[in-house]
């Protein structure tokens, strides 16, 4: 497995990180089925195995935190951890106490005295720019955390913290063939800051898989995003863009065919091989799919362009929207 420093730190992270939101510890969640702390024990030793070393968790994520922790006792030294804070008080922002708070629960529950990657997770979790920065500092000061980043920060954000102060390594971003909307502003911003865009939901939940062709296909769960028109457990209010989608999906699928590709080794590669991107977070429910998001491609320049113009209109449908789960958008 390839490896890449972050720009700005130490961090020398495998370019596929796995994202940990399905370690629920057997409980049920909208997007996911149970996973037992078994099969999720399974999963993080077959990233050790093909070279994984970068694991991707929060605190909004119920129970991930400490079966991560629990997952990776006796080689805690061989992982790069991120975590991130927010939505422990609901959607209120936090102080500087309630970052420290965090810190410790965080610490506790991953079983370890260091975090190596702390990320706001929204930035509607920053109280007061000043004061959270000098907390973030603080925290690195003492060996709590090494680095800090930011997820789901847009152009505005980024430039009213940025010039605050905040100097994040990485801005965790949702990326993908289907949801490329990083691409109007935030992306260009990330480049000129020398901030790394962690892509997560690279295969935007299984559609670049190629298993799915027609919306009836798609899981309902999997429908919640403004991809999709809003019913049912989408509640974000918008028309969705499903021809486009679909349509494109058929395309990219159809490329794939021609080049002899797989379509999620495609799709995963193609992310990779965007500019001010040095890692993709890829969730995984069995050690098999581990090892083939393990197994990355390269792409030619010519297919990288035809598979962007195959989701032209997609983009062009989704705009500047970056959140797409809820309405208006909490980006920004």
């Amino acid at each position: 497995m390839e490896r890449v420093t972050l720009n700005g730190t130490d961090l020398n992270v495998s370019r596929v990180c796995l994202g940990c939101w399905q370690f629920n510890n057997d409980k049920t969640t909208i997007n996911w089925e149970s996973q037992s702390m078994q099969q999720s024990k399974a999963i993080v030793d077959r990233c050790f195995e093909v070279g994984i070393n970068f694991f991707d968790t929060a605190q909004g994520y119920a129970g991930s935190e400490e079966v991560l922790g629990e997952c990776l006792q006796g080689r805690r030294k061989d992982a790069i951890v991120a975590t991130k804070y927010g939505f422990g008080k609901g959607t209120e922002p936090y102080t500087a106490e309630d970052i420290d708070k965090t810190v410790t629960t965080a610490l506790t529950k991953l079983q370890t005295d260091y975090i190596d990657l702390l990320q706001i997770h929204f930035p509607c979790f920053i109280k007061d720019a000043a004061e959270t920065i000098t907390e973030l500092k603080r925290q690195v000061s003492l060996g709590r955390i090494r680095y800090y980043g930011v997820s789901n920060f847009g152009p505005k954000n980024l430039h009213t913290y940025l010039d605050a102060g905040l100097a994040p390594v990485s801005n965790q971003m949702g990326y993908n063939l289907l949801w490329r909307s990083v691409e109007f502003d935030v992306q260009p911003i990330c480049k000129d800051k020398g901030i790394g865009i962690l892509a997560y939901s690279p295969l935007q939940q299984g559609l670049l898989s190629g298993r799915y062709e027609k919306l009836e296909d798609l899981p309902e769960g999997r429908r919640r995003g403004k991809l999709f028109a809003s019913q049912g457990l989408a509640r974000h209010g918008q028309d969705g863009c499903e021809a486009e989608v679909f349509e494109a999906v058929r395309n990219i699928k159809s490329i794939c065919k021609r080049e002899n590709l797989d379509m999620a080794k495609a799709s995963l590669a193609w992310v990779l091989q965007q500019e001010a991107v040095p890692v993709a977070i890829v969730g995984a429910r069995t050690p098999e799919q581990v090892t083939e998001n393990s197994q990355i491609i390269k792409l030619t320049h010519a297919v990288v362009k035809e598979l962007s113009d195959a989701t032209e209109k997609v983009k062009q449908k989704v705009g500047r929207s970056l959140d797409q789960w809820v309405h208006p958008d909490r980006c920004e």
